[in-house]
């Protein structure tokens, strides 16, 4: 008998054994397939880490992260959103499991995405459905087997936007949670680098478009300064010349050098003609200098064309022009509306036009036309002249620049008219327009004023 209770006892402790053995087996066999796991998911944080490493692009990074939360984690629904705008606002940026119209709508305020809601931004957890708000309730989801789980990115206590996954509602993720930090972390500071990446890009395009504007801008000061030396040269000459005449006129009357009455009286008028063209030369200096300074004062008023070109026509006739150059005027002014515009500066404005077009033309005629539009009336001055070539028309609208400009030009004056002109017509609330298919080929400038 107690042979045979010997027996028994070895064969319990065989048992007892056999169960420590397969519960071991068991339990290394659950640390191998946590180490797997845990190999796996190092595995994979590193080359997300490569990944993230080399991409400056946010959507980049966010749609490597979306594959590694629908594949690692297995999330039925996943949306991620990154923060926007200057940190205005979180946009969702990438989604699965929900159509695009659904989760591209779903735009949250920032810095708190979830006012509404009982929520640590920095931490992850899982979200209380019933807080959902708005269009976030598309991400509700329809049975109770999913629930969601809050995803934070954060870098430096700033929110750089954020996950929310469907997950089982049995997920166990504190066996994940070492693997998420590191995560979090490498993803907020991916974020983050992607952030400056573009803030830098979009400085970087802004400096190149400043130093753009700069290189214009020196070279367009240059052109001026070009322009500026040529008209004081030029203007030194057309203020001297008409002064020359009424000194050398003015010295002959008082010499006495003179046949008789009728060469004196000649003289004079040809000394205060000199005169007139040296007052005209010097206004337009003046003008400029008005209204460059904001003194120039315009005061519009309901005025009729047909008495504006009556009584431009006496002084525009009575202007030099070649032999054989007609000066035509246009009918039915009468029956057009009157037109908002400063009557004295309106007046200045065309007898420019008008001299402008008669001194550059040598044969042929100029004609004044008409034709009303849409709440404006255009009023035309045609010529048959010299023309102007199609580079130097950009040009004609520039201080101190003429067409034909250069020391050695046939025609005088200061190149500052059409200045003024562009000028008086924008403050009357109207336009000028010159067009010219080239030289030789004439010129057509436009007048176009509103309808009073």
């Amino acid at each position: 008998m107690q042979q045979w209770g010997s027996s028994e006892e070895i064969l319990a402790e065989l048992l007892h054994s056999q169960r420590q053995i397969s519960q071991m087996a068991a339990e290394l066999g659950e640390l191998r397939s946590k180490l797997a796991d845990r190999t796996h998911q190092m595995t994979v944080l590193q080359h997300l880490a490569e990944i993230l490493a080399a991409t400056p692009k946010i959507n980049q990074v966010v749609s490597v992260l979306l594959d590694v939360f629908v594949q690692e984690f297995n999330a039925k629904r996943c949306v991620i959103w990154i923060l926007e705008d200057g940190g205005s606002c979180f946009q969702s940026r990438v989604g699965s499991g929900l159509p695009k119209a659904q989760w591209s709508q779903l735009q949250l305020p920032a810095p708190n995405p979830f006012p509404e809601a009982p929520i640590v931004l920095y931490q992850p957890q899982w979200l209380d459905v019933d807080s959902l708000q708005g269009a976030m309730r598309a991400m509700k989801p329809e049975g109770k087997e999913t629930s969601l789980f809050f995803i934070p990115f954060e870098h430096q206590l700033l929110l750089m936007g954020f996950a929310i996954l469907e997950l089982e509602t049995g997920h166990q993720l504190e066996e994940d949670l070492d693997s998420l930090t590191i995560l979090q972390r490498q993803v907020a500071v991916s974020i983050y680098n992607a952030w400056l990446f573009r803030d830098l890009g979009e400085q970087r395009d802004a400096l190149r478009v400043k130093t753009g504007e700069l290189e214009r801008a020196n070279a367009a000061l240059r052109e001026a300064d070009r322009f500026k030396s040529e008209f004081l040269a030029l203007t030194s000459h057309e203020l001297r010349t008409p002064l020359t005449g009424i000194l050398g006129f003015t010295r002959l009357v008082l010499d006495g050098l003179y046949e008789d009455e009728a060469e004196m009286h000649q003289m004079l008028r040809d000394s205060y003609g000199s005169g007139q063209h040296l007052l005209a030369l010097l206004n337009d200096i003046l003008d400029l200098a008005k209204i460059e300074s904001g003194r120039m004062q315009i005061r519009p008023e309901p005025w009729s064309l047909h008495v504006l070109v009556e009584e431009v026509k006496p002084i525009a006739s009575a202007y030099p022009r070649n032999p054989g150059v007609d000066l035509v005027w246009p009918d039915g002014l009468a029956e057009m509306p009157e037109v908002s515009i400063d009557p004295g500066r309106m007046k200045q404005v065309l007898l420019n036009i008008l001299s402008n077009s008669l001194k550059f033309t040598k044969q042929g005629t100029v004609s004044v036309g008409v034709e009303r539009g849409f709440g404006s009336i255009a009023l035309r001055v045609v010529d048959t002249g010299i023309g102007v070539s199609l580079e130097a028309q950009g040009n004609l609208f520039q201080k101190f620049v003429q067409a034909d400009g250069g020391h050695s030009r046939e025609y005088g004056g200061t190149g500052l008219g059409l200045v003024i002109c562009k000028h008086l017509m924008e403050m009357m609330g109207g336009s000028i327009q010159l067009q010219s298919e080239g030289e030789g080929l004439g010129t057509t400038i436009t007048l176009t004023m509103l309808i009073a």
